[in-house]
């Protein structure tokens, strides 16, 4: 039992097409993931639970916490840009490989679409049938959701899956990456690129403090969020350039990357004043380099455990919402005190091991398959030997076999 307990994390190690896994990558994603959850799973119990709490739940100390899950869609936009930058600054900074267009593009087909159309038809499902509601009023609604048009589209997160409103940006993203990190790595002086990266960021912050491209719909979009991406280019710079032969670790970077974090936290809020926008990119910059060049803290995101939980946060992101709108029918009315924060502790306790493990399932069924960047072929070639053993061949070939 102990030894397959131990093999979990390997099984859940995600396929990186031959690229080498950066361990701190997958650690990242954990960090990013968990306030989403923690945060959906809150107003999903404050929302349905009928207990009469002490006082009310916008003072309670753990309800202020819980309510800054925003940020990890912060963190999952700075990694993005850090991910698909790599590939493509290597080659520009380093002369590796060149990236075709054709096979990136394919490549995120392949990899993103199968359980995002496999979990969206689900749900889809569920939500017409279990919701009572009209097929034919809410199927716009679905192929706006299968074709990551619903926010350009509705001005609005679908009603289907609404976390799915970030993965839409994602996308977006992934069409302008390859044509945005050619721009930057081309100026081949680090001091320049890196400070035209700066002002391209303080600059399309401004822009959208000015067009007030903080609000919907435009924060529905890519024009609300390419900032965060920007920086993830900025520490793929770093990453390749700075830190090349090995990253020297310090513990001083163990209390910069918690104390950003914590900041973070804690500064947040949905008041989008340019000062408040420009620190919390500040503080995500402080926050990444430290995670990389920390001491613990950097134990920590490359844990096994935390890493194999981050590589799995597509399938955990996909899955979360539905799974608490169904749990908290049956959790919304446990109650162990008159406390909010305390009852809400209680929720976390019993829907975060419960979307972990069915999270991984699903991932080891319906995601890590389609990390093979060769699966249409391998289930061609399977198709045509199983059409060959099951027919004659001269029915296949039309004629008698020879």
């Amino acid at each position: 039992m102990i030894s397959f307990i131990k093999l979990i994390p390997k099984k859940l190690t995600r396929v990186t097409s031959g690229r080498k896994l950066i361990k701190e990558i997958d650690g990242l994603r954990f960090l990013a993931i968990l306030p989403v959850l923690i945060q959906h799973m809150a107003e999903r119990f404050e929302r349905n639970t009928s207990i009469a709490f002490a006082t009310p739940p916008h003072e309670d100390g753990i309800a202020f916490w819980a309510s800054r899950g925003f940020l990890g869609v912060y963190i999952f936009f700075v990694i993005s840009g850090f991910v698909l930058a790599l590939p493509f600054a290597s080659n520009k900074l380093n002369n590796t490989k060149k990236i075709k267009l054709t096979d990136y593009y394919w490549r995120r087909v392949t990899r993103l679409e199968p359980p995002y159309v496999f979990w969206t038809t689900i749900f889809f499902l569920v939500f017409i049938f279990y919701g009572h509601k009209s097929f034919f009023e809410y199927l716009p609604h679905f192929l706006a959701n299968l074709t990551y048009t619903h926010g350009l589209i509705y001005k609005e997160w679908s009603p289907i899956n609404p976390p799915t409103w970030t993965l839409e940006i994602e996308i977006q993203f992934y069409i302008l990456a390859p044509f945005l990190t050619f721009l930057f790595f081309s100026i081949k002086n680090k001091t320049l690129r890196r400070i035209c990266n700066l002002f391209l960021i303080i600059g399309l912050m401004a822009g959208q403090q000015y067009l007030k491209f903080y609000q919907n719909p435009a924060n529905l979009s890519i024009l609300g969020h390419l900032h965060y991406f920007l920086i993830g280019f900025m520490i793929a710079d770093i990453y390749l350039c700075d830190w090349s032969a090995k990253i020297k670790k310090q513990i001083i970077y163990d209390f910069t990357a918690i104390i950003a974090l914590g900041t973070l936290i804690y500064i947040w809020s949905w008041e989008y004043n340019f000062t408040n926008r420009l620190l919390v990119v500040i503080l995500l910059f402080v926050f990444f380099y430290s995670v990389f060049k920390s001491n613990y803290v950097n134990k920590f995101v490359s844990n096994r455990w935390i890493m194999a939980m981050g590589g799995m946060c597509y399938t955990i992101y996909l899955i979360h919402l539905p799974l608490a709108e169904l749990l908290v029918v049956f959790t919304k009315n446990i109650q162990i005190t008159n406390y909010y924060g305390i009852n809400l502790l209680v929720q976390l306790f019993i829907f975060l091991p419960i979307v972990l493990v069915l999270s991984a399932l699903f991932f080891l069924f319906f995601e890590k398959p389609f990390m093979n960047k060769d699966w249409p072929k391998a289930i061609l070639s399977n198709f045509s030997k199983s059409v060959n053993y099951q027919l004659p061949l001269k029915y296949v070939l039309g004629k008698k076999a020879k």
